[in-house]
């Protein structure tokens, strides 16, 4: 059980159930190492009434979020919208440098 507590870390995206069953991706705002809990905000679910909201999860239930995916430009542009809406500037600057990169990519692509 020692390598599920030490596998994640706040901020991690992530994907599983909650408490309630509900499947959902989002990503760690909090974890408790003692209850072998994290909080998750959700942004997406099969209840889109936790959508956006805080939800606990055992530790266990989580799987790391496929970051492949993450690299396209819709997927960017989503994220830079939520880190604007966190007010996370760290992480917007980190991906408005990948939408860039990604960019001049395809730029030299054509």
């Amino acid at each position: 059980m020692e390598a599920l507590i030490t596998q994640f870390n706040d901020g991690d995206w992530v994907t599983g159930k909650t408490f309630n069953d509900e499947l959902f991706q989002g990503y760690i705002e909090a974890i408790d190492h003692e209850r072998e809990t994290a909080k998750i905000r959700v942004i997406q679910s099969d209840n889109p009434h936790i959508i956006g909201k805080l939800s606990l999860s055992l530790l266990e239930n989580l799987r790391p979020y496929e970051t492949t995916s993450l690299k396209e430009e819709g997927h960017l542009l989503n994220l830079i919208d939520l880190a604007l809406t966190t007010k996370d500037k760290k992480w917007f600057m980190e991906l408005t440098s990948s939408l860039k990169e990604r960019k001049s990519q395809v730029d030299s692509d054509k």
